[in-house]
């Protein structure tokens, strides 16, 4: 990477010629060793921003690997025995693969799609009152 950007960067400073004739004069100046001149600017230069990258691709698989397993623990941590309030409380766990059983069985891969699918029809029918900002 940086032998090819020091000839571009030289030749938009300036230097005459083809990119192989600034190759050679490069070589014929400074020896092998000047094509790497600014090599250290440029990996503190692009470290950073692979990091960067690299961090919020992690963090982005992380949660969506994370997320469902968040449900079924607070699903299992919230059961109520006796009397519940709603549905999903009222129903009894008895583990991690029920849980995850019961709730594909009831809500679906699409639960989301599903609640937004019903907000947009109860919105279009006039039954879902937004107030303007």
């Amino acid at each position: 990477m940086v032998p090819k950007e020091l000839i571009t960067q030289r030749m938009q400073a300036g230097a005459k010629g083809r990119s192989w004739e600034v190759l050679l004069r490069i070589l014929e100046r400074d020896g092998i060793l000047g094509l790497y001149a600014g090599y250290s600017a440029t990996l503190l230069r692009n470290l950073p921003a692979g990091s960067v990258c690299c961090g919020a691709l992690a963090g982005a698989i992380s949660a969506s690997l994370t997320t469902p397993l968040d449900v079924v623990k607070t699903r299992l941590m919230t059961q109520v025995h006796g009397d519940a309030v709603n549905k999903v409380a009222a129903v009894m766990y008895s583990g991690v693969s029920a849980t995850v059983k019961q709730i594909l069985k009831e809500e679906g891969w699409t639960a989301r799609l599903t609640i937004l699918n019903q907000y947009v029809k109860h919105k279009e029918s006039g039954e879902l009152s937004v107030a303007p900002p």
